[in-house]
């Protein structure tokens, strides 16, 4: 490891316990839980965690985590006593903060840039490659947030197709069915298949404002945050969920 820019802080943080012996599920074990990962993976992702809060506090750039690391932040963050008081005041004695994304398009330019200079300054300052199985290269750490992002959310609007499809194909037979057995009229029959197809059509736009309103509040990546320059409250960039 490279002469570090603060190891007094790097010291602090690396000897921050983020499990608590009296924990039923520790912080650890929660975050391999939630998402489903070996203890391993959790392990890895908490050690590199720490990396990236230190590369936070002594650099004024625009920084931005993997897709792991989000997550160990995001965890994090819930434990909001022990990540305000005992973490950024008593261990970093700073505040960092966690800029969620504005929406998928970041995933280009600013955000690429934030990443890209992250792994940059991993080695840098710590004298070898970022480890690969948890910073993974831009532009698969790109599709990463893209698919973060959009994936979950595209299943939606191809969902709300199906379903006007079955709720479509189920108004036309049982008209026809009731229409064959004599018990409507042609005139009522048709009525009844455009009333379906305006109930069923209903569902889409429904369903791609939720989109529209989801893709715009709560995507997955990275905004662009602060650094410790922004008014002496650390930095950081994050994902949002």
């Amino acid at each position: 490891m490279n002469d570090l820019t603060d190891p007094n802080l790097w010291n602090k943080i690396a000897s921050y316990d983020f499990d608590d012996p009296q924990a039923e599920a520790p912080f650890s074990v929660r975050l391999a839980r939630e998402n489903g990962w070996t203890p391993g993976r959790a392990k890895a992702a908490i050690d590199q965690y720490r990396r990236f809060i230190y590369l936070v506090c002594i650099s004024d750039d625009v920084l931005s985590p993997s897709p792991d690391i989000d997550k160990v932040w995001h965890l994090h963050l819930t434990y909001t006593k022990d990540y305000w008081k005992r973490f950024c005041d008593e261990t970093l004695g700073q505040e960092v903060h966690h800029y969620p994304s504005r929406g998928a398009s970041e995933s280009q330019g600013a955000l690429r840039d934030a990443y890209a200079r992250t792994l940059e300054l991993l080695s840098e300052e710590f004298g070898e490659a970022p480890v690969a199985a948890v910073w993974p290269g831009v532009d698969a750490r790109e599709l990463a947030v893209v698919t973060g992002a959009l994936g979950p959310g595209s299943a939606v609007l191809p969902a709300a197709e199906i379903v006007f499809g079955i709720a479509l194909i189920l108004v036309v037979i049982g008209v026809s069915l009731l229409w064959s057995l004599g018990l409507i009229g042609k005139e009522i029959g048709v009525g009844l298949c455009v009333a379906g197809l305006i109930a069923a059509a209903s569902l889409l736009p429904i369903r791609r404002w939720r989109r529209r309103r989801s893709g715009a509040s709560d995507s997955g990546g990275c905004g662009g945050g602060g650094s410790s320059s922004d008014g002496g409250d650390g930095g950081g960039c994050g994902g949002g969920d």
